[in-house]
């Protein structure tokens, strides 16, 4: 049995589990509701070799790829890694928990690390639970070895 690449739900499916924030389906005033995408907003600047990617709002299946491909931009921007701030993180699943899993793999592969700031309530929950946490620690990163 395969696996089968879930990064990219159907068209108009949409998480059970997500809290619905934003604009109903059908609003009285005959508007369009948001993107998955404008459920999550990220940012990204260098702080030295490192950078920064600032994730806001809810990542699940749908938006994920979005946060994926930010963090794979900025890892390879970077000299030694990718700082994840997850402060303002709202909503977090595993699809997310697996692209930064990835994204980890993807730079222990190239020899840099990624660290997770301030994760919000729910991302520490998701971390702790599934004893993932130790690895975006700042005290995860190998020492280079002689």
């Amino acid at each position: 049995m395969h696996a089968r690449d879930v990064s990219a739900p159907e068209p108009g499916h949409r998480s059970p589990y997500r809290p619905v924030i934003g604009t109903a389906p059908e609003t009285p005033d005959g508007s369009t509701p948001p993107s998955p995408s404008s459920l999550l907003l990220t940012d990204s600047y260098s702080e030295g070799p490192r950078k920064v990617v600032v994730v806001n709002g809810e990542v699940d299946y749908e938006t994920a790829p979005v946060m994926s491909a930010v963090l794979r931009d900025a890892l390879r921007d970077s000299a030694e890694g990718v700082d994840v701030d997850l402060t303002a993180v709202r909503f977090w699943d595993c699809s997310a928990l697996n692209a930064l899993l990835r994204l980890r793999r993807e730079a222990l592969a190239h020899g840099k690390t990624v660290i997770v700031r301030s994760p919000s309530r729910v991302v520490r929950r998701v971390l702790g639970l599934t004893g993932t946490s130790r690895l975006f620690r700042p005290s995860a990163i190998p020492s280079p070895r002689p």
